[in-house]
């Protein structure tokens, strides 16, 4: 074995080698930590810095979590129902809208083209009401014929 060989004195022709010590290592992990000056890893500290590690993560993550349900409490929610295409130069658009409190909501309107362009545009103001759900349906006018209405995105007026 490798642990034996090194035991040995070395047989070399020059005296000078006859006095080098060799350590004797008692594993191979042994002798790679001394070979690159590695340390011992204490396993007390290497489980302490695990734990403060899990635990600044799963902090980080229930912050998060907090954040985000509070933050979608907060937002208005829209579902297009049906549009309709009525000729070249105008659409119908039906639309809900769901809303955390009763104020008063924006919500922007597109018709689109076949190659989804934008032909036509609106901002349909909803009043403030008690009702947190409401369906509505505007006109829109267009320059082209299109082939889809939707809404893009809603906001508090």
């Amino acid at each position: 074995m490798v642990t034996e060989s090194l035991r040995e004195e070395p047989k070399t022709k020059c005296p000078c080698f006859k006095y080098v010590a060799l350590n004797v290592m008692s594993s191979q992990t042994d002798l790679l930590n001394e070979r690159y000056g590695r340390k011992p890893v204490n396993a007390s500290k290497s489980r302490a810095r695990i734990i403060i590690a899990a635990a600044s993560l799963l902090t980080l993550f229930l912050g998060w979590a907090i954040w985000v349900s509070i933050d979608t409490a907060n937002q208005i929610k829209h579902q297009d129902q049906a549009f309709e295409i009525i000729d070249a130069t105008q659409a119908s658009v039906t639309f809900e809208i769901t809303r955390p409190n009763g104020n008063a909501v924006v919500c922007a309107v597109q018709v689109l083209n076949q190659s989804y362009a934008v032909v036509g545009y609106k901002e349909v103001v909803i009043p403030a009401s008690d009702q947190k759900i409401v369906a509505t349906e505007t006109k829109v006018n267009t320059t082209e014929k299109g082939v889809t209405g939707l809404v893009d995105k809603c906001w508090f007026q």
